[in-house]
């Protein structure tokens, strides 16, 4: 009971926290421009090249530096920061890019000749498990920016590959049935 109190204001300065930082990453995200979806662009999108956010962030090159050595703690700490802004950048291209992808599958359902409505259970747990994930990744963030290493960060990848694909799937059947 003691330790309620201390509980609710570590969550609650953790929301913060997360809030604020995200807060700070808007005016980036609002000056980028929002592209509508094409089947033209889908054809050349590939998840696959946000493979590289697996790394950013893991500390196997902070691992290396601290063995050889070569900088102090304040080079450390520059190199997280470095680490960091470059995930978010990936960060932003994923968010619209998973928007895009979002918009596509919704177009493909409607646009559908045939009744397509058992997709739309799977695209919202899918849109779902990308915001839930998302938040993770923001958490992981903070923590990052504490010192603190945040492990795996690569759920959102793996969420849309999986919309990747299961939209390439409905375009699929889409062109099949025209056939």
């Amino acid at each position: 009971m003691v330790y309620l109190p201390f509980v609710v204001g570590a969550v609650a300065s953790l929301i913060f926290v997360v809030l604020l930082a995200r807060l700070r990453s808007v005016p980036m995200h609002q000056a980028k421009r929002q592209d509508g979806f094409d089947v033209e662009w889908f054809e050349s999108f590939s998840a696959f090249r946000y493979l590289p956010m697996r790394r950013l962030l893991n500390g196997s090159d902070e691992a290396f530096l601290q063995t050889r050595q070569l900088g102090s703690n304040l080079s450390l700490r520059a190199f997280r920061a470095e680490r960091r802004q470059l995930f978010r950048i990936y960060l932003q291209d994923l968010r619209s890019d998973f928007r895009r992808l979002s918009l596509g599958a919704k177009q493909a359902i409607v646009n559908a000749p045939t009744d397509q409505s058992h997709h739309v259970e799977t695209l919202l747990a899918l849109e779902w498990r990308f915001r839930k994930t998302l938040w993770r990744t923001e958490v992981a963030l903070v923590l990052h920016a504490c010192g603190w290493q945040v492990g795996d960060v690569s759920g959102l990848i793996d969420v849309v590959q999986h919309f990747e694909f299961s939209l390439r799937e409905v375009f699929l059947a889409q062109s099949q049935e025209h056939a």
